[in-house]
């Protein structure tokens, strides 16, 4: 019993280290083509689901992605405040590559459900959720 413990107690601390790796930089230029790729490419046993998910379509038509605050033209006022942690295994699913994919389409669909016009993208997982004046 002692030797299941020890090794489960060390199989938890080698999770924990390597859970605690953190992402230095996610270029920005990925992130609007994972965007646009996860708007117009998203497939349901070989169908393309941007004709027929009108959801999705009248998010991707009514909220606008800002990476940069100086990038908003308009005056606004922020409304909600996010943050986008996905679910992390090490190893087996690290969390740059997830944030990459996920972080513009989930805070864009937060703002879609509060009814806001656009959403700013802030650090690595958090986001401004804005509604123009």
């Amino acid at each position: 019993m002692k030797k299941h413990f020890r090794n489960f107690v060390l199989a938890g601390s080698i999770l924990y280290l390597f859970s605690n790796c953190t992402v230095s930089y996610i270029n920005t230029d990925t992130l609007m083509q994972n965007y646009e790729k996860k708007i117009n490419h998203t497939t349901l046993l070989g169908k393309v689901l941007f004709k027929t998910d009108q959801r999705k379509k009248d998010t991707y038509d009514h909220v606008q992605v800002f990476l940069n605050e100086n990038d908003v033209e308009r005056d606004f006022e922020v409304t909600a405040y996010g943050s986008y942690t996905p679910l992390v295994i090490p190893l087996i699913r690290p969390e740059r590559p997830r944030l990459e994919k996920y972080l513009l389409w989930k805070g864009a669909r937060k703002a879609r459900k509060l009814h806001a016009d656009g959403v700013i993208i802030d650090n690595k997982n958090e986001f401004r959720v804005i509604k123009f004046k």
